[in-house]
C-alpha cells in the first residue's frame, strides 16, 4: 500500500499517546476516527486537542486559521467498529497489557478490511507478540511515539520478522509526510532504540546516586547543562566522529568503562522510594518536592522547550 491510499486513520485509545497523534494526522489533513470507551474520555481529549492546536499557534507553530479545520478532521466514537470499519492504519494506543493487546488486536483483525495496516504504540511489548493474535502477521507493526507526541518527531518504525515490506514503506512514507522523523528498527529487540537508550542513561544515574557519588539533583543538572544540550542537536555517532574521532574512544574506554554499572535487577533505591510511598509528582514527594503549582510549571517549561524546536 503506498501513502497516496492510506486515506482514513483510526486511533484507538484517546488518552495522552492517542489524542497527541491524531492530532498529528489532522494538522496533516487526514480524516481520523479516535475512539475510546467513554464519551467523556473523547470529550476530554477533543478539548485537550483544542487547548494543544491553540498553544502551537500561540507560539507561532502554526496558523490560528488551521485549528478548527483540523480539529474537524477529528470524528470520535465510541464503537470500534465504526472507527475501524474504513481504516486504512489503525493505531492502537491502549494499557502496555500483552493480554489487553492481544485480544483487541484479534478484534482489529476481524473488524478492518483486510488491506489495513495495523499498528501499536506500544513502549516494549515484541510486534510479533501482536501479529500472533491475527491473520493478517504480514500487516502488523509497532508506531511507537514518544511524549507529547504532538511536540516529538521520532517515532520508531519496529517490524517483526514476517511484517511486509510493503507494510513498512507505507507508513514510513505517511509519517515522513506528517512531518515526523521515523526510524525504523531493524530487529524486534525489547525497548527498540530509545527506550534502550533512556534506560541504559537511568541505569547509570541511579548507580552514582547509590554509590554516594552525586545526588538526583545534580545528576540533573549535569545532563540538563552539558550533553544533553548536545545531543538535542548532534547524536553519539555524529559527535564520536568530529570531537576526536575513534581512535580517542579506544584510547579512553580503558579508564571508564569497568567502572559503569552493568545491573540487571532495578535498582534498590527505586524500591525503598516505592516503599516510603514516595512515587514523585503523583504522591507530591520524590527525590523532589511537588506541589500542583509546581507540577504545572514544570510541565510549562517542558512543553515550551520542545516548541522552541519546532518554531520556523
Amino acid at each position: 500500500m503506498a501513502r497516496k491510499e492510506i486515506r482514513l486513520i483510526a486511533v484507538v485509545g484517546a488518552g495522552k499517546m492517542g489524542r497527541g497523534i491524531a492530532q498529528t494526522f489532522a494538522q496533516a489533513g487526514y480524516p481520523v476516527l479516535l475512539r475510546d470507551l467513554t464519551r467523556e474520555i473523547l470529550r476530554e481529549a477533543t478539548t485537550q486537542i483544542d487547548h494543544d492546536l491553540r498553544e502551537l499557534a500561540d507560539f507561532g507553530v502554526i496558523d490560528a486559521d488551521g485549528i478548527q479545520p483540523a480539529l474537524s478532521r477529528i470524528r470520535t466514537t465510541t464503537s470500534l467498529n465504526e472507527a475501524v470499519a474504513d481504516a486504512d492504519l489503525v493505531v492502537e494506543t491502549v494499557f502496555e497489557d500483552l493480554a489487553l493487546k492481544r485480544d483487541l488486536f484479534q478484534e482489529l483483525d476481524a473488524l478492518s478490511p483486510e488491506h489495513t495496516i495495523l499498528g501499536s504504540n506500544t513502549s516494549f511489548l515484541m510486534p510479533s507478540r501482536l501479529a500472533s493474535a491475527t491473520n493478517r502477521p504480514d500487516r502488523v507493526l509497532v508506531m511507537h511515539y514518544f511524549y507529547p507526541a504532538h511536540l516529538l518527531p521520532l517515532v520508531e518504525i519496529v517490524p517483526s520478522a514476517v511484517t511486509s515490506g510493503e507494510a513498512v514503506d507505507a507508513v514510513y512514507s505517511v509519517l515522513k509526510a506528517v512531518g515526523k522523523s521515523p526510524i525504523i528498527v531493524r530487529k524486534e529487540v525489547p525497548g527498540f532504540i530509545a527506550n534502550r537508550l533512556q534506560t541504559a542513561l537511568s541505569r547509570e544515574a541511579f548507580h552514582l546516586l547509590e554509590e554516594g557519588i552525586a545526588t538526583p539533583q545534580d545528576v540533573d543538572i549535569a545532563v540538563k547543562n552539558s550533553f544533553g544540550r548536545r545531543l538535542a542537536v548532534v547524536g553519539p555517532f555524529e559527535l564520536g566522529e568530529v570531537q576526536g574521532g575513534w581512535d580517542v574512544a579506544v584510547q579512553v574506554a580503558p579508564y571508564i568503562l569497568p567502572y559503569l554499572s552493568n545491573a540487571t535487577e532495578l535498582p534498590k533505591v527505586i524500591l525503598t522510594q516505592v516503599e516510603k510511598g514516595e512515587l514523585g509528582a503523583k504522591s507530591g514527594k520524590g527525590f523532589y518536592e511537588w506541589t500542583p503549582q509546581s507540577l504545572v510549571a514544570w510541565k510549562r517549561k517542558l512543553v515550551e522547550g520542545l516548541i522552541g524546536f519546532l518554531r520556523p
